[in-house]
């Protein structure tokens, strides 16, 4: 009887932990694989099917996409656009001072 308490909270630990492994977005699996090289048989078996299913392309197109695929999953991408944009804000900012203010005319 005076052990009743401690096996529910026990059993609450345990529940939560479960639940927690089971639904939660826990570091035990990623939504994504990451990127890495790309193999050429995947690239091979991929443009089979492709062409199995109606749609034909050629493995070189399967390898670069598989590889743009793992640079976007690793950040690599969003790290070159943003470096791109920065790129063009600046240019513009440069652009608009050497045309100078309009209204002053």
């Amino acid at each position: 009887m005076p052990y009743f308490f401690l096996f529910l909270v026990l059993g609450l630990v345990v529940g939560g932990l479960t639940a927690w492994i089971f639904l939660a977005g826990h570091p035990f699996e990623s939504a994504e694989t990451p990127g890495g090289p790309v193999d050429e048989v995947e690239a091979s078996l991929l443009a089979g099917e492709m062409t199995a299913d109606g749609q034909p392309i050629d493995e070189a197109t399967v390898t670069k996409l598989l590889e743009l695929h793992g640079a976007y999953v690793d950040g690599k991408i969003r790290a070159a656009q943003a470096a791109a944009e920065a790129n063009r804000l600046e240019t513009e900012r440069m652009q608009a001072a050497e045309e100078g203010p309009a209204d002053l005319v």
